[in-house]
This record gives C-alpha cells, structure tokens and sequence, in this order.
C-alpha cells in the first residue's frame, strides 16, 4: 500500500500538538499587515496571537488574508512526492477560499513530473476548527491502516457532522470581509445585536439568529452545542477565543457542568482572526449533521 501524507490549511486551527499527535501536516495562506506579508502561521511564531489581535483592531493598521500560493504547495509536496509519498489535502471550504484552486493547478504541473503519484484536493464544506476535528479523525483513520480512497469517501459521508458556531464583538470586521452588507454591521454595532454564525451544509458563515447582547449571543451558542451533541454521554467541545476570554470562561462552565463535556481551549487563528476580528468566539464539536444551507448563493 502506497504511503500518504494528510494536509489541511491555515483555516484549521490546528496546533503544533495536534497536528503532530494525528500525523497531520498544512499549507500556509497569508496575512498582509500595511503591505507587509505574513504567513498565516498556526504555531505563531512569526507574531503572538496577542500581536495578532492588536493589528486586527488597529485603525491605523489595514490587515487581509491571502490564499495558499503555489511556492508554498511545492514546497511542502514536492520532498514528499520525491519519496513516493503520495498527498491528500483537506481544504477550507470552496465557498470561503480560493485555495483548493491554486492547488489543483499546482497539480497539473505535478504530475508531469510525477504522473505516477496520487495528489488529490477536496473541497471538505468546513473551516475553523470543524475542519481541524475533520482533519484530526482522518489523521487516526489513516494511522489505523486505511487507504486514501477509504478516507476520502468517509469524509464525504461524515464532513457535514462537524459542527462550528461562533459570534463576534462587532460586525465591522464581517463588513470589511465582505460577510455582511455596510448598513447591517451599522445598525448591528449600534444596537449591540450580536449575529449568531453556524457553517452550513457549503461552508458559508451564515447568521441564522441574531440577539441582542453578549449574554443573549453565548446561551444561544450554548443551545446550538446541546442540541448537536444531544444523545452524546461525554462530548468533546472546543472553545475558541480571539481576546474574549471572560466569554469563553463562562461558555467553558456551562459546558462541561450542563453537559458533562470535555473542554478544548484554543485560540481563534489568523485566518478566520482577521475576518471576525477581536471577541470573536468559536464553539466546535462532532454531533449532529448539519442541515441548514443559506439561501446565499
């Protein structure tokens, strides 16, 4: 049986543990700070989150996202492929990136030189840390002995049961990411309404709530959760925060107390960071399938 390798993205938020721990490796997208160019690195080393954040809510500061580049693509497979280690790569969502695009035109010109070896994109329909979880059990699966193509139609059939909900501290950054329209965010940030955000059966961010006020925004995020993860005696629940730690605390609490869940902590990485900005707060868990499609197209 031939050798693989399993890669997601910087969407992921995946640790250096966790990666290591499910064998798992990831493609760099990019940050860009006032024209200065970043990696959107998930171990942070070239910036603390703390940094990151900063920037995020610097006016004076102009920070966007990049998709993965074909350097970066090469670089990663071609020492792999020169192994005879054949690539599957798990990627955010179509609907929020471009890169799966990038790497399937990479590929063309892969396999010219190694038309032998197996390099193959999907489009997982997740972002955020559901398509961190998604990567993290396609890791075990591959460690337990199955083939590609197992694993490929198994995250067909099982994509959609990774569940990710969030809110955020003010719809200005959605705005300025193209996720909701000027007069939304405007009257949103002026009468504190808070969007409640789920991924839908494509990816997209959709708000299917919106509440007024914190408080309102994390029961509701909390009711999600328990309605995913109803039938579950001991859920894993991760809780991701981008500078809303008292919001996280409160959610880690009701969690584990109301549910008897097994809490993750981790940072809301760079790339869905620059899009949500700071307060943002993520809440990620294999549960139920999600249904639920925005009428967006």
């Amino acid at each position: 049986m031939a050798k693989f390798q399993i890669f997601t993205d910087s969407s992921s938020d995946l640790t250096t543990e966790q990666r290591s721990k499910h064998h798992l490796e990831y493609f760099r997208m990019g940050i860009n700070v006032n024209d200065e160019e970043y990696h959107a690195d998930l171990d942070f080393i070239e910036y603390t989150p703390e940094q990151l954040y900063e920037w995020i809510k610097d006016p004076e500061k102009k920070v966007k996202t990049s998709l993965i580049q074909m350097g970066e693509f090469v670089e990663k497979m071609k020492p792999l492929l020169d192994q005879g280690i054949d690539i599957l790569y798990l990627a955010c969502a179509t609907v929020l990136s471009g890169s799966l695009n990038v790497f399937r035109l990479t590929v063309e010109d892969l396999k010219k030189e190694y038309p032998d070896r197996k390099i193959i994109g999907i489009d997982t329909c997740r972002a955020g840390m559901a398509l961190g979880l998604l990567a993290m059990d396609a890791g075990d699966l591959q460690e337990e002995g199955k083939s590609m193509e197992e694993i490929i139609e198994w995250v067909d059939k099982e994509k959609l049961t990774y569940n990710l909900c969030g809110t955020v501290e003010t719809l200005t950054y959605l705005k300025n990411a193209g996720r909701v329209s000027g007069s939304s965010a405007f009257f949103g940030n002026l009468f504190g309404i808070k969007p409640i955000i789920i991924g839908d059966t494509l990816g997209h961010n959709y708000a299917v709530a919106k509440v007024q006020g914190s408080k309102k925004a994390l029961a509701r995020l909390f009711d999600i959760v328990k309605e995913a993860v109803e039938g579950i005696e001991k859920p894993v629940v991760y809780v991701g925060q981008g500078m809303a730690q008292e919001a996280s605390d409160y959610l880690k609490k009701r969690l584990s107390e109301e549910l008897n869940a097994e809490i993750v902590e981790y940072w809301v990485g760079p790339i869905i960071g620059v899009s949500c900005g700071p307060g943002v707060i993520h809440l990620a868990c294999k549960g139920k399938k999600v249904t639920i499609t925005s009428p967006e197209k």
